[in-house]
């Protein structure tokens, strides 16, 4: 098969993003379910965490077709990247609400184009009142009205001077008579004051209007609005929670309004906490669940065996789908994933090695596999065996990861490499509760450069104290084997997968964890 054009064309040609997929097609049938659309096909509002590369792309765009597949359903599918004026949000000198308000503009305004379509096509019973209800929407979202914020007054002095002259001749009642002659000044001055007004035009929202007449628009054409928000975490970190809070007055009382948000949980901030308790965004777990992360579904270490599975078929359903027809059936009789599996590699426990090597992100696992795929191609090998594998992870780690991550992160890397892996021969370490918030902990997770296995682990010797667990790379291992530092782990659990000298990444032993606790120090 590693010889055969069309296969290589076909694995080449595997999109690396869900959104770049433009058959809808495509998206359906390359999709696995694994136990989380049942989750979220509803009308609650949710977050749904995951890091870059689990498919949280993949999984809006298979429920919005699922969701459209009733036509009273309204789906609005908006990805954040492309929200807002770059010269409007990123200004840090334009205050706050207006760099929010053009952001919030856009989310209405894909509303109302979508809810425009859908009177347009479907003619619903009272399909002028809904026009007229879109109207108001429109006129809510973007309310104008001047007003005069400041005034400025100026001052003119005028200075007046006056000369009178003349003679004066008259003639009393004693015939006498009264000759004058003289000359008179007068100075005066004149104060003029003018008032101007600045009067600017602002845009407003009129959340109770606007919430008012979405819930109109929504009896009159007995329509569900969706609104899937993706690539939260692409929004500025600082505008996020206001975005939230517009998001909560306006849609979130709405019953016939679902809202759900894909987000990186470390890249998010969805609440601004106040005094007495009072809070700006999100208040998450009340106003919108979060209790969904795509992590936790394949995790490796949690369950082997449907962890393979699953990958093994979205593998192959990503190569079948980019073949004319029914190629790999009718060519080499291939009618699952696991005859894929068989014929592409030396050994189906290959195959699980590199599903290792992906830590749980099936991005990573298309990459890897497609490295290993034509690294085998370039030597001459019939199929891809182990050593392709784990050096095409170590390839993978440093283009991918390792290239990511800035100097300072680099070094608390290898001090927590050479703490756990160089003395305690492990990949797997402990990280108390206070410390879960750690900046740097977050950027080394949201790099894919350690790995969240559990959390809320329990120490049998720190009663009360509550850990998450965390594991290194396997790239970070990997990467040892051709330095001075390689690692000299006793292989537990795999003897049997051994394929000769060959090295391969051993498990922890679970009992040894208790004894690696990562100290702030060292985050630091």
């Amino acid at each position: 098969m590693l010889t055969d054009s069309n296969i290589s064309k076909a694995i080449s040609s595997i999109a690396q993003r869900a959104e770049r997929i433009l058959d809808e097609n495509k998206i359906i049938q390359t999709y696995v379910e694994v136990g989380i659309l049942p989750q979220i096909v509803n009308q609650n509002n949710q977050i749904i965490y995951g890091r870059r590369g689990t498919g949280k792309t993949h999984l809006f765009r298979y429920l919005e077709n699922e969701l459209k597949s009733n036509p009273k359903n309204l789906v609005i599918y908006i990805d954040c990247r492309t929200l807002g004026s770059a010269s409007d949000f990123n200004d840090i000198s334009i205050p706050i609400e207006k760099r929010c308000f053009s952001l919030f503009k856009d989310i209405v305004d894909e509303l109302c184009e979508k809810a425009l379509n859908f009177l347009v096509n479907e003619a619903p019973k009272d399909t002028e009142k809904a026009f007229e209800a879109l109207d108001n929407i429109s006129l809510a979202s973007r309310f104008k009205k001047d007003e005069a914020p400041s005034k400025e007054v100026t001052e003119r002095t005028l200075n007046k001077s006056q000369n009178e002259g003349g003679t004066t001749f008259s003639i009393n009642p004693r015939d006498l008579i009264s000759l004058s002659i003289g000359d008179k000044d007068s100075k005066g001055t004149d104060v003029e004051k003018t008032t101007k007004y600045n009067i600017i035009n602002i845009e407003k929202i009129l959340f109770p209007d606007l919430n008012h007449w979405i819930k109109k628009f929504c009896d009159y054409t007995g329509t569900q609005i969706y609104y899937l928000i993706d690539e939260w975490s692409s929004l500025p970190f600082d505008l996020q929670p206001f975005l939230a809070e517009f998001l909560k007055k306006s849609f979130l009382p709405i019953p016939q309004v679902t809202i759900k948000i894909a987000a990186l949980e470390y890249r998010s901030n969805f609440t601004i906490q106040q005094e007495k308790n009072n809070h700006i965004g999100f208040e998450l777990g009340s106003d919108i669940s979060t209790n969904l992360d795509l992590d936790d579904y394949y995790v490796f270490d949690r369950n082997p065996e449907a962890i393979t599975n699953n990958f093994t078929e979205i593998l192959y359903k990503h190569v079948k789908n980019e073949l004319e027809g029914d190629y790999l059936k009718k060519v080499y009789g291939i009618n699952d994933g696991r005859d894929f599996i068989r014929l592409v590699l030396t050994d189906s426990n290959n195959f699980q090695e590199l599903v290792r090597a992906s830590e749980g992100v099936i991005r990573d696992m298309i990459n890897v596999f497609t490295l290993a795929f034509f690294d085998s191609q370039r030597q001459g090998k019939s199929k891809i065996d182990k050593k392709s594998v784990i050096e095409s992870s170590r390839q993978w780690f440093e283009k991918d990861k390792a290239h990511n991550l800035d100097d300072n992160l680099t070094e608390i890397l290898r001090k927590i490499v050479d703490e756990v892996i160089g003395k305690r021969k492990a990949r797997s370490f402990l990280v108390s509760r206070e410390l879960e918030k750690h900046e740097n902990l977050q950027k080394l997770f949201d790099a894919r450069v350690i790995h969240l296995i559990k959390r809320g682990y329990a120490d049998k010797d720190n009663p009360g104290n509550r850990y998450n667990v965390f594991g290194l790379d396997y790239g970070t291992y990997v990467d040892l084997i051709t330095t001075a530092k390689k690692p000299e782990l006793e292989l537990l659990d795999i003897d049997e997968r051994v394929e000769g000298d060959e090295f391969i990444v051993p498990f922890d032993d679970k009992r040894s964890i208790r004894r690696i606790i990562l100290t702030e120090e060292i985050l630091n």
